[in-house]
């Protein structure tokens, strides 16, 4: 089969098949039916062949019968073997005679030819009669004929040969011609169709199906094909143009829906970020006006005992002073005397319990913010700074910590020095005692961020930081983690007080992975207050 397939002529028509199967499928058929109606004109023509030669034969018979068996009769009856013979032989001569025998009533045998042994033959029995004077019928022998029927097959059959030659030629030539014809009016404008459609792309409608033909004046199969084909065609450009057109509206509607959308949404936004912002400044409002009013109330109180109980203290810090001096002055004169001692003793214990007294009613008059006696200037907080660390520095020689402050290098303020001095003082005394325990390698980080007409503080150390749970506790008065090394928990408390009250600013203590951090948002120019 492989070396059937390297051969030129089975290459070609292995490439005819796969280009064109259509046609060869066409002359096949043409050539299968043409040769079944080939063979059966064949065999219709040789059979009448064969019946006009049979008919020609029994005519020879016949002819036979009519003018030879009278004078073979009478020849047999004169005894007259050499005329016998003589007719015999003359009869041998007629087409297709193979055998002649003539058997007498006497026995004698006179023959003509060659008996067939094989073959298809038609053997014919004749009686040979003759008749006499009064007309009577003697029969004097019989006469066998032999005819072969060879030469008739030979003929039919080399008239076989000639037709299927001639009729074969004439189908092919015949396939041909309709299959060139075929291809020529059909399968090459089938194969441009076809090359039409596998080209075909949704982007490529725009080329019509045109058939290279002669026009027709009545429109065929063909033409009507190439015709459905361009209204579908055209058919597909506009359910495309059309769907184009839908897309478009729809992206646009989708646009402005979504435009829409936005819109709506950042309005919703924008409201509910001013919700959530008049929402968050109402409650920092509402925080600030309960605290100012609780603080205010407590700050008064306390000025008031502060002022109540100041002048018995003072009286009472006067006698015990006056009672020390007269203890030592006795002790001098008798100072085996043990009454003098104890004198001496608790004289010098009231002294000091009446100072730390009068030192808490100092830090109680601060509690109440007294905004009369604070004087308020224009000033630069970071040169302010940097007085409050020189005036810090005689508490600041044990631990000696890194204080850095971040920001412009002016910043001027039209406010309450004073209340800064306080607030700055507190954060770092507390850093010196809680945060690093008065130990050496402390760092304190200012940072100052102006924004518009504000500021931010952030205050940083690298300290012990703040116990969980105290960042809220620890601006609450006499909230301390030190009270049995002097503190009164009222520093952080002070702090709060001038930021939220005097300053009208905001402090929160932040969470921090290490240190402490508060956060100070303060007006550069703060608003009059009144005076309680």
């Amino acid at each position: 089969m492989n070396l059937f397939k390297r051969i030129p002529v089975f290459q070609s028509l292995n490439e005819l098949c796969r280009r064109n199967p259509l046609a060869v499928r066409l002359l096949t058929a043409i050539l299968l039916y043409s040769s079944a109606i080939t063979l059966i004109a064949t065999g219709t023509q040789l059979w009448l062949d064969y019946r006009y030669e049979r008919s020609a034969i029994d005519e020879r018979l016949q002819q036979i019968e009519a003018s030879s068996l009278n004078s073979l009769a009478n020849s047999l009856w004169e005894i007259s073997p050499t005329q016998i013979q003589v007719q015999l032989d003359g009869l041998l001569q007629l087409p297709d005679i193979r055998y002649l025998e003539i058997r007498s009533q006497f026995g004698n045998i006179y023959t003509a030819g060659k008996k067939p042994r094989v073959g298809a033959t038609v053997e014919r029995h004749f009686e040979l009669n003759f008749s006499d004077t009064t007309n009577k019928a003697v029969k004097v022998g019989d006469l066998t004929l032999i005819v072969s029927l060879e030469e008739v097959y030979r003929r039919l059959a080399d008239k076989v040969l000639l037709i299927l030659a001639s009729q074969g030629i004439k189908t092919f030539l015949v396939s041909i011609f309709i299959l060139a014809l075929f291809n020529q009016l059909v399968t090459r404008h089938l194969s441009t169709m076809a090359d039409y459609a596998r080209r075909l792309r949704l982007d490529q409608l725009d080329t019509p199906l045109i058939l290279r033909r002669k026009r027709k004046a009545k429109e065929d199969e063909l033409s009507q094909v190439v015709t459905s084909m361009n209204q579908m065609r055209q058919s597909m450009l506009s359910d495309m143009s059309k769907r184009k057109d839908a897309e478009h509206s729809l992206a646009r509607l989708n646009a402005e829906l979504e435009q829409r959308v936005s819109d709506r949404t950042h309005e919703l936004e924008q409201s509910n970020t001013e919700l959530r912002a008049t929402l968050v400044k109402l409650q920092e409002t509402q925080q600030q006006l309960v605290e100012s009013k609780k603080l205010a109330a407590l700050g008064g109180l306390v000025a008031g005992v502060a002022h109540e109980i100041n002048t018995p203290i003072g009286i009472g810090y006067t006698a015990a002073s006056f009672l020390a001096d007269q203890a030592n002055l006795y002790q001098q004169q008798h100072p085996d005397n043990s009454l003098a001692g104890t004198a001496v003793e608790s004289s010098q214990l009231i002294c000091e319990n009446l100072e730390r007294a009068a030192q808490l009613i100092s830090a109680f008059k601060l509690v109440s913010v007294d905004q009369a006696s604070e004087q308020r200037r224009r000033f630069d907080l970071i040169r302010y700074l940097d007085e409050i660390q020189r005036s810090l520095k005689p508490k600041l020689k044990q631990s000696e910590p890194d204080i850095t402050v971040l920001g412009p290098e002016q910043l001027m303020l039209d406010s309450y020095p004073g209340s800064y001095y306080q607030i700055f003082t507190n954060l770092i005394l507390n850093s010196l005692l809680h945060g690093f325990d008065n130990q050496p390698g402390g760092k304190i980080t200012i940072e100052i961020k102006p924004y518009g007409k504000r500021m931010q503080i952030d205050y940083r150390d690298n300290g012990t930081g703040i116990t969980e749970g105290w960042h809220n506790k620890l601006f609450e008065p006499f909230m301390t983690t030190k009270r049995s090394q002097g503190c009164s928990g009222l520093g952080m408390h002070i702090v709060y007080n001038l930021v939220n009250q005097l300053l009208q600013g905001h402090i929160e203590c932040l969470p921090s992975d290490k240190g402490a951090h508060f956060h100070i948002d303060l007006p550069m120019t703060p608003g009059t207050t009144s005076v309680d």
